[in-house]
């Protein structure tokens, strides 16, 4: 029996949160850009029309808002809490992948953002 390899996921998500080393940055929030991915293998066809065999992109970006609005330090820290609530939501994932864009990040030189990414593989 074969099997299919899904994707699913978010591209640009995108959060104003209390995030970053230094304490102005988490006083004065920051913009955030984040994409997610998530794979699995689907033995049969999406030919139903229903969500029981996929992840509700809707909640992919819940998680996220509920992450986002706690105070954070590390970019690293948030990808790790989404991912962690990711599989922790969803069974059988085979990869997630988090990518965290920090826009127009506190530095002195012409920087559109700096990122952070996380994948899980199984």
């Amino acid at each position: 029996m074969s099997k299919t390899l899904a994707t699913i996921g978010l591209n640009g998500a995108r959060f104003n949160a209390a995030v970053g080393w230094h304490p102005e940055e988490r006083l004065l929030k920051n913009n955030f850009l984040v994409d997610i991915s998530v794979s699995f293998e689907v033995e049969t066809a999406f030919t139903d029309e229903s969500l029981t065999d996929s992840v509700d992109y809707m909640q992919l970006h819940e998680i996220c808002l509920q992450v986002f609005s706690e105070e954070a330090k590390l970019l690293e820290s948030v990808a790790q809490q989404i991912i962690d609530k990711i599989i922790e939501q969803f069974a059988g994932l085979q990869e997630v992948s988090v990518t965290i864009k920090k826009l127009n990040p506190p530095i002195k030189a012409q920087i559109e953002s700096s990122f952070v990414k996380l994948v899980f593989k199984k």
